[in-house]
C-alpha cells in the first residue's frame, strides 16, 4: 500500500474513533437514563404501597391528601396557575 493511502486511511480511522466515542458516550447516556427510569418506577410503586399501607392503618384519603407526593402537590399547583394565566389571557383580549 501507498503512503498516501495509509495516511488516508489513518485519517479516516481518526475520524471514526471520533465517531465512536461519540456513540459510546450516547449509550452510557441513554443506559443510564433508563436504569433512572426504572428505579423512579420502583419508587412509585414503594409510594403506592405505602399510601395503601397507611390507608389500612386508618389514615383516611383526605388526610393522606394533604401529605401526598410532591410531585401530585406540584401538579395541581401548575394547573391552578395555567388556569389563572388561561383565564387572564383570555380577561386581557375581551379588554
Amino acid at each position: 500500500m501507498s503512503d498516501a493511502a495509509t495516511r488516508i486511511l489513518e485519517q479516516l480511522q481518526a475520524q471514526n474513533d471520533l465517531r465512536m466515542q461519540a456513540a459510546n458516550n450516547i449509550a452510557q447516556a441513554v443506559a443510564a437514563r433508563l436504569e433512572a427510569e426504572q428505579h423512579l418506577e420502583q419508587a412509585k410503586a414503594a409510594e403506592k404501597q405505602a399510601f395503601a399501607a397507611a390507608l389500612k392503618k386508618g389514615w383516611t384519603q383526605t388526610e393522606l391528601n394533604k401529605i401526598g407526593s410532591p410531585t401530585r402537590r406540584r401538579r395541581t399547583k401548575n394547573t391552578a396557575q395555567t388556569q389563572r394565566s388561561n383565564a387572564s389571557d383570555t380577561s386581557d383580549n375581551e379588554s
